[in-house]
């Protein structure tokens, strides 16, 4: 019923459109059908001229000999999706705009797709809909980066190791099911661990270089300084929580922040970074509590890193006797972090964590306390 009375909205400019629950799947290739996409009533009423219309769908449409040529750019991650299993979506578009869409060759390092038609509406509806099958493919698209608060320092990676250890003995020891699936394979690398703040798909170094300026500006902004207060984040890593409602079967374990005034700057700062890089359309798929906040948490046990030498898939395991063993644990006791990293998924540097394109470095100056940012 909510998803009814508050549905799912696509704002493009002055226009908003409401996208329709769907009963049936029109095209692989694009989880919402463009036919389902309803435009409010009222939203059409605002005359826009012709400029502003291009201006809102960022494309550039010049008059030639034999009608109109629109220029968009495209990242080229999302150009597959725009093609269409068998080309049924470019197909689409050309039938229901009489026009001929053209894109770049997979190896031009282009991102420019070209739109020509007879009529200059048949162009700019042709880039409206590509910018619609553009923004749902950014759903379906994995994060290419992230923001983390980095918890490789040394007394964590101690206790983390002997966490690991517990529970692989005790693995060892139980033969029951209470520990299935339990293997040294679904524990990261100590050096990567991190706690997940905002995840990023940001599909070109334009994007990229985008995400770096927003995160300066975002630390430099005077109202973010002072929900942090000027100083590295001292915290407790202590308790463990699993992804599903089943303990049997799960395919994440994660460590928690316990309660403390730095946890909740943490949550301010995490909900804040997560809203303005949704603003800027730039988040990845991320996991959120209840109560609206990001969830914090730090992955100590992954079925995925498990599962990617097989064909399987993802595999599960049991956390029932990893929360008897060590449900309490504690990682970190009053532990100061002081760096915030914006990174490459799945990347690795000299040290062992995640490559980083930009860094923040919270510092506080013994004679006086004051907020210092450092990006590299």
């Amino acid at each position: 019923m909510e998803s009814t009375l508050h549905p799912q909205l696509l704002h493009l400019g002055t226009k908003h459109y409401r996208i329709n629950p769907s009963r049936h799947s029109l095209s692989a290739a694009l989880s919402v059908p463009v036919g389902e996409l309803e435009e409010l009533a009222g939203a059409g009423d605002v005359q826009c001229p012709k400029d502003s219309l291009e201006d809102t769908l960022d494309v550039t449409i010049e008059a030639e000999d034999n009608g109109f040529i629109g220029r968009l750019h495209v990242p080229a991650m999302f150009h597959r999706f725009i093609v269409g299993p068998r080309s049924t979506s470019l197909d689409q578009i050309q039938r229901d705009f009489s026009c001929k869409v053209i894109l770049p060759h997979v190896d031009s390092g282009s991102e420019v797709i070209i739109v020509k038609a007879s009529v200059r509406s048949d162009v700019h509806s042709a880039c409206r809909r590509i910018r619609w099958i553009q923004t749902d493919a950014r759903s379906k698209t994995k994060p290419t980066h992230f923001i983390s608060l980095p918890a490789n320092y040394p007394e964590l990676q101690k206790n983390f190791n002997l966490f690991r250890k517990t529970v692989l003995d005790s693995a060892q020891a139980d033969k029951g099911p209470d520990f299935v699936g339990v293997n040294s394979d679904i524990f990261p690398r100590p050096a990567a661990l991190h706690f997940t703040l905002v995840p990023l798909l940001l599909a070109n170094e334009s994007e990229v270089l985008q995400a770096c300026d927003l995160l300066k500006q975002f630390f430099e902004a005077t109202e973010h300084r002072d929900k942090i207060s000027g100083c590295p984040l001292r915290l407790t890593i202590q308790g463990l929580e699993y992804m599903n409602d089943d303990p049997n079967k799960t395919s994440v374990l994660y460590a928690k922040v316990a309660p403390s005034p730095d946890r909740e700057r943490l949550q301010n700062l995490t909900n804040a970074l997560d809203r303005l890089f949704e603003e800027h359309n730039l988040t990845g798929s991320k996991i959120q509590r209840p109560d609206g906040n990001v969830l914090l948490h730090m992955t100590v046990m992954n079925a995925r890193l498990a599962s990617r030498s097989t064909s399987n898939g993802d595999s599960q395991f049991s956390v029932v006797g990893v929360m008897r063993e060590c449900g309490n644990f504690v990682f970190a006791k009053d532990l100061l972090f002081d760096q915030i990293h914006l990174s490459v998924m799945g990347s690795q540097d000299g040290d062992g964590f995640y490559t980083h394109c930009s860094r923040v470095i919270l510092k506080q100056s013994p004679s006086a306390p004051e907020f210092h940012v450092t990006i590299t």
